[in-house]
């Protein structure tokens, strides 16, 4: 929060705030001033919207705010044209900020200022610069946001499935066995429950099950439990009756809005247990009675519940509860970590190249495979998730001329992650054989100097002062070059 709090404090040359949520929906909007008001907030109320919907010209990688979001880093853009319906092309220096709730992405704000303020914008943000990079890389969103923009936010709620059977790459038998099953799943009505890890892909399982399923052409509608506060999940599940409470208007929830089509609720052990009853009752008698109203009303929905740990264990702990299990378990998915799937990672690290290629208007042909070796040789607590932050972070670093991606690209990365356990907690030192101690330690001495001298083992042996003969010898041992 430090970075909007230095570029806001005392100076008024922001022009405009628009933020977006995961799905790319405007849940808020504001000019400050008349210097933007050839954009169509004035035409026409946008707030529901899809962003990409509004600004004709942009696609998920021209534009800032989606960048942010798919880099989880905040993006600084110069001279970015937007361009709407009917209106003339407008230029703007804008900064876009990733959003969090918890410890997951929801959703990006961005900053924008016109060409007469750019300047003073620009070199602000540059002083400012080293605070947004260690205290302000994510902003949380605050319920309120939610709270007063939460009828437009369902208004635009996305309602396809975007990805396909054919978006879950993997070699892996397991893995094949669950794509397999995706086509029985989708067969029938039944509730599905996905278990895996975070940043295992359940998601796109559910999407895939929608996909291949009769309905297919109906709505599917994808809804992360832990990401609203619990003091309006239930509207926007059940929806709401004018007067059902001060200032509450008639809103269709998503289970009627699902209606015919697909309902996913992902970390569904994050809903409050009288949740849990009350959809229980759903699935058992098909009818949604929405908030305040005595009316109910009959709904068609395929069920699809994901979460992200063990289900005894959830019922266990009093997060999940026995009978909505039962009912939901009908048919069973459970999704395997990465550590168990390591033959994926070439096929992974090959899509995920080809893919930020694209963003980071780079040339990587090549993976090296000491690299490969690299990845393989870790446990992936983050899973899927976290390999591709590695790949970002490579690809980011490779030069613009590069064809081939090294280990020392990720080096820095690799090297931060495996600090920290699963949890994000810094791992203690374990007490090992002192020869191995004295020979982790004088690894990471010889790795670290190598990186800082962009691995030439003549300089590096300098500084060090070991002869390059042996520098190299004790490199290769330890499997750095």
């Amino acid at each position: 929060m430090k970075l909007m709090e230095k570029l806001f404090n005392g100076r008024g040359y922001i022009d405009g705030i628009t933020i977006i949520n995961l799905k790319g929906e405007i849940l808020f909007t504001a000019k400050f001033n008349n210097k933007l008001m050839n954009t169509p907030e004035v035409q026409y109320e946008v707030v529901g919207k899809k962003f990409l919907d509004v600004y004709e010209n942009l696609d998920e990688e021209t534009s800032s705010t989606y960048r942010a979001m798919a880099l989880g880093v905040p993006i600084y853009m110069e001279n970015q044209v937007l361009k709407s319906k009917e209106r003339q092309e407008i230029k703007i220096t804008s900064l876009s900020i990733p959003i969090k709730s918890g410890n997951s992405i929801v959703g990006a704000i961005d900053l924008s200022v016109n060409e007469t303020n750019a300047e003073m914008f620009k070199k602000d943000f540059m002083a400012i610069k080293e605070v947004q990079l260690s205290d302000a890389g994510l902003l949380d969103m605050s319920t309120a946001l939610f709270e007063n923009h939460r009828v437009g936010s369902l208004k635009g709620h996305e309602r396809e499935a975007k990805y396909s059977l054919d978006s879950i790459i993997t070699n892996n038998r397991e893995m094949m066995s669950l794509k397999d099953y995706v086509l029985v799943a989708a067969g029938c009505d039944l509730p599905t429950l996905i278990y895996g890890e975070t940043g295992t892909g359940k998601e796109l399982f559910a999407h895939a099950i929608h996909k291949v399923s009769q309905r297919k052409d109906k709505p599917f509608i994808s809804q992360n439990c832990a990401a609203i506060p619990e003091n309006l999940l239930e509207s926007i599940l059940f929806g709401t009756s004018k007067g059902a409470f001060t200032g509450a208007l008639d809103n269709v929830g998503l289970l009627e809005m699902a209606n015919g089509g697909t309902l996913l609720l992902d970390e569904i052990n994050s809903m409050p247990l009288h949740l849990q009853s009350k959809l229980l009752r759903v699935l058992e008698e098909g009818t949604v009675r929405s908030v305040g109203s005595k009316k109910e009303i009959p709904v068609d929905i395929k069920i699809i519940a994901a979460i992200n740990e063990e289900p005894v264990k959830c019922i266990e702990k009093g997060f999940l509860r026995k009978d909505i299990y039962y009912r939901l378990s009908a048919l069973n998915m459970n999704i395997p970590p990465l550590r168990h799937r390591k033959d994926d990672i070439p096929l992974l690290v090959n899509f995920m190249v080809l893919k930020y290629n694209k963003i980071f208007k780079k040339n990587v042909k090549y993976v090296c495979q000491h690299l490969l070796e690299k990845l393989s040789s870790y446990h992936w607590p983050g899973n899927i998730r976290e390999l591709e932050n590695i790949i970002i972070h490579g690809i980011s670093m490779a030069k613009q001329d590069q064809e081939r991606l090294n280990y020392q690209d990720i080096a820095l990365k690799m090297k931060e992650l495996q600090l920290y356990d699963g949890d994000g907690i810094k791992q203690e030192t374990q007490i090992k054989p002192l020869n191995e101690m004295i020979q982790s330690y004088e690894k990471a001495i010889i790795d670290d100097v190598l990186r800082k001298t962009g691995y030439n083992v003549s300089q590096a042996g300098k500084v060090l002062s070991v002869p390059r003969q042996t520098l190299q010898r004790k490199a290769k041992h330890y499997d750095l070059i």
